[in-house]
């Protein structure tokens, strides 16, 4: 699920329509901390038919991979339905409303708060996952007012790629802050790259998985620290857009084509960096084979702004439904899938990276595995808030503007304000 997984986090995932019924706050229905039990799930084996909706790569793959949950719990059976990304939402509301919801339902990260603004997901059980072995990222962001409503299943995040071959060629080591990354970019241009670094702008690919990395390595923060209220650091905020910015006003990013020519631009050389998933590595392998990207390719953390060197971080969770027929079955196959050996065979077999921090130990031989669980203990994850996916579509429109030469301080103020106007959407 390559690109539906970069769908996914990305506010992934524009979902701006989601919007409208979150707007006047949570529905009445919407579980809270005094709703539905959070009783502890039994170790009694899973029995009857467990449903559970799921999108992409792992909407394909979920239904086989079960096979070894049901060996253990021979009394249960797992039926998968996959779902399109773009149709999950409107299923979601529909099923919430007429009563005819699955079990289970897998959740793109930053679909969550809209989830549950519609109501319909039930609070996670008491000890269903020890929340101490999960990326701490990924675990706050399936919170809301101070109650969990999924498990983390998987995650990923984005890492600086580049044409090590042309690097070396032309003397330059991996950037690893701010002022080296726009040496870096300088540095293949003069070397004859058309351009030196991709960025995603406008609709292309969510800019906001850029600029709110950037935004937090200036040292900023979202929200405010109760999590009620949009917080924008305007310095920050500037500094942010002013970076982004810099690279198509600079004339080291391209204005238009990426997504469409992003991974031609970077086999020919003439555009060798970008900022990316782990996905990419197949893509260009696919492209190109496995042994030049092994020769060609290097993969390193994000470079460092003022603050930190935090990168966009996304994945997929697991929820059950409030209604669900055969919550118990439900949970525990969650519970199942959350399992430190289940999650290392699930990256075996997806590449998903693992939302239990320990499950990568037995990989990290492999240097590009390395560097993606250096970078996983650096990330910034999109607020839990409903009005984000709107809020984020401002962000998109905003820092186009300033790509395209306006001023940042203009497009900080303008993102403060809408803000201000929206709410969190509870």
């Amino acid at each position: 699920m390559k690109m539906a997984r970069k769908a996914v986090a990305l506010g992934a995932i524009g979902i701006v329509g989601v919007l409208a019924l979150a707007g006047c706050g949570r529905t009445d229905e919407t579980p809270t901390g005094e709703g539905p039990s959070t009783a502890a799930i039994d170790d009694a084996p899973a029995t009857g038919e467990i449903t559970i909706w799921a999108m992409g790569e792992e909407g394909e793959n979920l239904g086989g991979f079960a096979d070894a949950f049901i060996e253990d719990n021979p009394d249960a059976t797992v039926t998968v339905t996959s779902i399109p990304w773009a149709d999950v939402m409107t299923k979601y509301q529909t099923a919430v409303a007429a009563g005819t919801v699955p079990d289970a339902i897998m959740i793109g990260s930053s679909l969550l708060p809209s989830m549950v603004a519609a109501g319909g997901l039930a609070p996670v059980p008491d000890g269903v996952v020890d929340t101490a072995t999960l990326n701490e990222t990924a675990a706050e962001s399936t919170t809301v007012e101070g109650v969990s409503y999924a498990v983390p299943w998987y995650v990923e995040t984005r890492v600086l790629y580049y044409r090590s071959d042309l690097a070396d060629a032309a003397g330059m080591s991996a950037p690893t802050s701010w002022e080296e990354l726009t040496a870096f970019a300088e540095g293949f241009k003069a070397e004859g790259a058309q351009y030196g670094l991709q960025l995603p702008m406008g609709d292309a690919e969510d800019s906001t998985q850029v600029v709110l990395p950037f935004y937090a390595q200036a040292g900023g923060q979202v929200l405010n620290e109760a999590g009620d209220a949009y917080a924008w650091d305007h310095d920050a905020l500037v500094a942010a857009l002013e970076y982004y910015g810099s690279f198509f006003t600079d004339g080291l990013a391209p204005l238009s084509g990426y997504g469409d020519s992003q991974t031609a631009a970077f086999t020919d050389g003439s555009n060798p960096a970008f900022i990316s998933g782990p996905w990419m590595v197949s893509v260009l392998a696919d492209m190109k084979d496995a042994d030049w990207v092994a020769e060609n390719v290097a993969t390193v953390p994000v470079p460092a702004g003022s603050a930190n060197n935090d990168s966009y971080l996304g994945g997929g969770h697991l929820g059950v439904f409030a209604d669900a027929k055969n919550a118990d079955g439900a949970w525990k196959l969650v519970r199942w899938l959350a399992e430190a050996d289940t999650q290392e065979a699930w990256f075996e077999l997806t590449s998903g990276l693992p939302a239990v921090t320990s499950a990568l130990d037995g990989f990290t031989s492999d240097p590009r595995v390395s560097v993606l669980n250096d970078q996983l203990q650096n990330t910034v994850a999109p607020p839990s808030v409903p009005s984000w996916d709107e809020m984020s579509a401002f962000i998109e429109t905003e820092a186009e503007k300033v790509a395209n030469g306006s001023s940042a301080e203009d497009a900080a103020t303008a993102i403060e304000a809408k803000a201000e106007s929206l709410g969190t959407g509870w």
